[in-house]
């Protein structure tokens, strides 16, 4: 059992709560015992600790276990993971350019799980998916996809057996007019300023909901509506 919070490991292992660490050591910290188990099913869990004495998981104790957890309530379990290294294309993508609140991230990976689109491209100014509250929002669909990462503009020009779809009120074509493709890519903007410009530049085809009452929907409202109708 590790008692001490100032266990050499522990001091390693909570430095991944900073996204700059995960991001050099390539690893993540999920919490609760539906994390791990679902990170143990596709093979990224490095190690599990339980406050309570378990068969596969190190003990520790309750101080350990909040200094390795980043919520305000204990929890029992966190498992050490390695990076999800799945980066397939399919044929329906999910694009996210500079979406920076976890829960959004997190509520569109679970959208985007539930209505196939099981690529998911995270551009390089949007929030780091293996953030704590981008895990916990996701439910577990952080471990179904495959994700790949970069600048958003150079990502699109590659698609180019893709109908790539925007975001526009402005110049946009209702949704309910539009038909889903076999091979598509939904482009979702930052929560403030929607799609970038030079993403905008592209040759995208702009959709927007039509709604009563309201100018706009939260990103991830409108992105979850969009990819059920596109499914």
């Amino acid at each position: 059992m590790i008692q001490s919070v100032d266990n050499p490991k522990i001091k390693e292992i909570s430095k991944l709560l900073i996204s700059k660490y995960r991001k050099k050591e390539k690893k993540f910290l999920v919490e609760g015992k539906h994390l791990v188990e679902e990170a143990k099913k596709i093979g990224v869990l490095i190690e599990a600790f339980s406050t309570e004495e378990k068969e596969g998981y190190t003990q520790v104790s309750q101080a350990v276990m909040k200094k390795i957890s980043n919520t305000d309530t204990l929890v029992k379990e966190v498992g050490l993971c390695k990076f999800i290294e799945k980066n397939i294309l399919t044929n329906h993508i999910l694009i996210l350019d500079g979406v920076q609140d976890p829960g959004n991230m997190g509520t569109l990976l679970r959208s985007a799980c539930a209505f196939g689109f099981k690529t998911v491209f995270i551009s390089n100014l949007s929030v780091d998916i293996y953030n704590d509250k981008v895990i916990r929002a996701s439910q577990g669909a952080i471990f179904k996809l495959n994700f790949l990462f970069g600048e958003t503009k150079d990502f699109i020009l590659q698609l180019k057996e893709y109908k790539v779809f925007g975001t526009n009120v402005m110049n946009g074509k209702p949704l309910e007019t539009i038909q889903p493709k076999e091979k598509m890519a939904l482009v979702l903007g930052n929560e403030g300023n929607g799609i970038s410009k030079e993403v905008q530049g592209l040759n995208l085809e702009n959709i927007y909901i039509p709604m009563d009452n309201t100018e706009s929907l939260n990103v991830a409202i409108a992105g979850s509506i969009i990819m059920y109708h596109l499914r």
